[in-house]
């Protein structure tokens, strides 16, 4: 499998495996409509409405959301842990003794008398500079580096870690058209490992409880990691590849920084296939109708938790709640 380069722009016209950025793998950059795991995961999880709402194939999509803090500090990781050579030509951050950039009272002055003050000057030289030599970049504060730096150094002293990250291809798009509904495919897995028959993908996670263990395991469950490692496997039997061993390398994005390998059971790589298909089929039928259902489609009905009708009815019995007739 020799991937080819692409320049962004370029149309792809069949299927392969290709050296593109992220920025044109997540648009429509293929001859006819495409969607990756991404958006399949979006379709499953959330609906299709959701992801419609979100396409670069609505003309009448929502404006672009501005890129949270979270994901440029889980971009700059992919780009630094794995070795992409390009990086500071995607990333820029902020030097830690950098001045302030000047207020709005002090751009109001600016503008109304065509000169910097003395206090302001510094920072308007400082920004005016830094704002042109990186426009279009994703920006990174200085503390996010450092942060990328730990984590990094957490991998490398992790010997599975280490292993699984290291392959023969980094960062490589598998495109292919779907056989039963002619939807072009993306799939875009970290590292493929040199015996070509497994994949590694590197995720950040941010706890939200104090054990690691459950943590991991709901970053995996809560974003569908399942479905993106399946959507690998799909991709790799395209291409005479099995890909039988998906591993998910955990990166702790704060203090202390810790690297959980974890292997996908193969049962849940099956579901995660089946949920994939299904929302392969989804998108398909969509874009056929031109109807993109919301989560509720109709009248939804709330019933109470049994938990809670058994807690009420108990305290019928012990005399604390009064007996009504039905």
């Amino acid at each position: 499998m020799k991937p080819v380069p692409v320049a962004d722009g370029e149309i792809i016209d069949k299927a392969g495996a290709y050296l593109m950025s992220m920025a044109w793998y997540h648009q429509q950059c293929c001859i006819g409509p495409s969607v990756s795991s991404s958006g399949l995961r979006r379709i499953w999880s959330e609906s299709p409405y959701h992801f419609w709402m979100n396409s670069d194939l609505n003309p009448h999509r929502l404006p672009p959301k501005p890129e949270t803090d979270a994901l440029a500090l889980g971009k700059g990781a992919h780009a630094l842990i794995l070795g992409e050579d390009n990086f500071d030509a995607i990333f820029a951050y902020v030097p830690e003794d950098a001045p302030s950039r000047p207020t709005k009272t002090q751009i109001n002055a600016f503008e109304r008398d065509g000169v910097w003050s003395a206090a302001a000057a510094p920072g308007a030289a400082f920004w005016s500079a830094w704002d042109a030599e990186n426009a279009g970049k994703t920006m990174l504060t200085y503390g996010a580096v450092e942060r990328i730096r730990m984590m990094a150094k957490s991998i490398a002293s992790n010997p599975l870690a280490k292993e699984v990250l290291t392959g023969a291809l980094t960062e490589v798009s598998l495109i292919w058209q779907d056989d039963a509904t002619g939807v072009w495919l993306k799939s875009r897995i970290d590292v493929i490992p040199n015996n070509g028959a497994d994949f590694a993908d590197l995720k950040t996670f941010a706890p939200r409880t104090k054990s690691i263990k459950r943590a991991v395991h709901q970053a995996i469950t809560d974003n569908e990691y399942p479905m993106q490692m399946a959507m690998g496997q799909i991709a790799a039997r395209q291409f005479g590849a099995s890909a039988e061993e998906c591993v998910l390398v955990m990166v702790q994005s704060n203090d202390p920084y810790c690297v959980v390998p974890v292997r996908l059971d193969p049962e849940v790589l099956h579901w995660g296939r089946v949920k994939i298909r299904g929302a392969i089929d989804t998108f398909a039928r969509c874009m056929e109708t031109g109807h993109w259902p919301q989560p509720v489609e109709g009248l939804m009905d709330y019933t109470m938790p049994a938990s809670a009708a058994e807690w009420l009815a108990e305290k019928q019995l012990n005399g604390e709640l009064p007996i009504l007739e039905r």
